[in-house]
């Protein structure tokens, strides 16, 4: 502990400490405490006199609270937990909500042991007094910041794993202690400012969990896509990104080695803008499907490759969130790019990662102009992916097992979309989420077991070359797939005309299937996918 400060409240002096380590441990036996007390209060026993007396020396004398907390958690904390007034749901911090829990907690601990003996209860209340005011705290003084600041690095290594994000803020705390002179200036209003902005980053960050697109991010995903976009000595480099913490603490010390103020510039726009990443994220997570950039974003998550372009979709929303035009073209050549050099060009999962994140950078921190983002993504879809190849990719042999199902259900659903314009016909009773569920599937028009359709050797061969292509795919529902999938084409006719699919409705009006019409219905198809996916 090291002392700020001494207040005047009326005739007294109070001394004040800020506490270095076991804050957390403090806020939990006064959490305690006050439930003990509460509990007191409604059984009657103890004079009112020795209650009040046990809040003045523990919780609050008049008006002043024994314990003060950072942030926001110090309204919640003592209006919820000392003073017991209620407080909404709606604007809790993950750490009010953690206070509110352990509230919760010993409220439901001390109602058992009541309900197992409620004529003992008075007893073991007294003895949980007495267990507290045995308990003993070592008080180790400090004289200075810089000592503050060793020991709140040292202990925050200890106990319980902290995540990233959570030493992250030791750190920076830390370096505040360290840059600003006690002598000359107040180093609380810098301490506040970070304590409120990481209060806000753990909010942003329990609301991105809450949501189906963003419940298997970490913090630590996070603060690493940050680290991509921000720190300008990495400039999006890949390898460095995963060490970002180290790389992050080595800087500021070497910053405050050479210039404790931009030290403390440094980690004050660091938190910012760190701050204004999980912000973004969280936009990005949250928009609705009915928004035109909602609607883009959830076709980026449905590719599933959306963790590639993270950093560049945050840097894109904070840069151009009021140019909604500029955003919608981005994430349009996002799609495209997640589509034809992922989806149909089955590349690895990591392609271009290492010039999709200093793009990130270049967007976030190099003020990069719109049509230079817009040429540097399209130049990479192109190396990865031109047109001769995406062309070649969709007509091979074996397009059934070399694209993922999901990524065919989606080049199929984009198209039963598309002839539903062309016939004007509305796409309300069929979503994307219900094609990618089980209860659709990719059906072979041409089935892909021949045992039913009686072929000659000859047309057993052709049948073996063209089942699996493109224009022998369609989409079905599991339940008619099962029934009709493997019979005859002249069998399935019937059923095609009365679907509620256009992409099997289409069918119904061909005499025979063979592989003159799949490459034809390939051609027609491919023709679509060209157009629909131009750059």
């Amino acid at each position: 502990m090291k002392k700020s400060r001494d207040e005047k409240h009326g005739l007294k002096t109070f001394e004040i400490y800020d506490i270095i380590d076991g804050q957390q441990r403090i806020t939990t036996v006064l959490i305690l405490l006050r439930g003990i007390i509460s509990q007191l209060e409604n059984l009657g026993d103890g004079s009112a006199e020795e209650l009040a007396k046990l809040k003045e020396d523990y919780l609050k004398y008049k008006n002043i609270y024994k314990l003060e907390l950072l942030g926001e958690d110090n309204g919640f904390f003592r209006s919820y937990v000392i003073d017991s007034t209620d407080y909404p749901d709606a604007t809790l911090t993950p750490s009010q909500r953690r206070l509110k829990e352990a509230k919760y907690f010993f409220r439901e601990k001390l109602a058992e042991i009541k309900n197992s003996d409620p004529s003992k209860f008075g007893e073991v209340l007294i003895q949980f007094l007495d267990k507290i005011g045995s308990l003993e705290i070592i008080r180790y003084p400090v004289e200075n910041d810089a000592d503050a600041a060793r020991i709140f690095e040292t202990v925050n290594d200890r106990g319980k794993q902290l995540t990233n994000l959570e030493k992250t803020k030791s750190f920076l705390m830390q370096m505040v202690y360290l840059t600003v002179p006690e002598e000359t200036e107040d180093a609380t209003p810098y301490l506040r400012q970070i304590n409120e902005s990481f209060s806000r980053i753990f909010r942003d960050f329990e609301d991105i969990r809450n949501t189906e697109k963003g419940e298997k991010l970490s913090e630590d995903d996070i603060q690493r896509y940050h680290f991509v976009v921000y720190e300008a000595d990495a400039k999006g480099d890949v390898k460095i990104s995963y060490r970002y913490l180290e790389f992050l603490k080595k800087k500021i010390r070497n910053i405050y080695r050479v210039n404790k103020q931009q030290c403390l510039k440094y980690v004050l726009d660091y938190t910012k803008d760190l701050e204004s990443s999980f912000s973004a994220l969280k936009e990005i997570i949250t928009y609705k499907e009915s928004d035109e950039l909602g609607s883009l974003l959830d076709k980026i998550y449905i590719l599933g490759v959306v963790a590639n372009f993270y950093p560049l979709l945050i840097a894109s929303v904070i840069r151009f969130k009021k140019e909604r035009e500029k955003l919608r073209e981005i994430l349009k050549i996002i799609e495209i790019f997640s589509f034809k050099v992922y989806g149909i060009g089955r590349k690895r999962s990591d392609t271009g990662i290492s010039s999709i994140y200093p793009l990130a950078y270049k967007v976030h921190c190099e003020n990069l102009g719109y049509e230079d983002i817009r040429r540097e993504l399209i130049d990479n879809i192109n190396y990865y992916q031109d047109d001769k190849d995406f062309k070649i990719n969709l007509a091979v042999e074996n397009f059934y097992d070399r694209v993922y199902n999901a990524d065919i259900k989606y080049l199929l659903f984009e198209y039963e979309k598309f002839l539903r314009m062309k016939a004007k016909e509305p796409l309300v009773d069929i979503n994307f989420d219900d094609i990618l569920s089980e209860k659709f599937e990719v059906e072979h028009i041409w089935a892909r077991d021949p045992t039913k359709l009686k072929l000659s050797k000859k047309l057993l061969e052709i049948h073996e070359q063209y089942r699996d292509k493109l224009g022998n795919l369609t989409l079905a529902s599991k339940s008619w797939n099962s029934k009709w999938g493997n019979n005859p084409f002249a069998d399935k006719k019937k059923e095609y005309k009365d679907s509620n699919l256009r992409v099997q409705r289409e069918l119904a009006g061909i005499p025979k299937w063979d592989k003159e019409y799949i490459e034809e219905r390939e051609h027609q198809i491919i023709s679509f996918v060209m157009e629909r996916w131009k750059i």
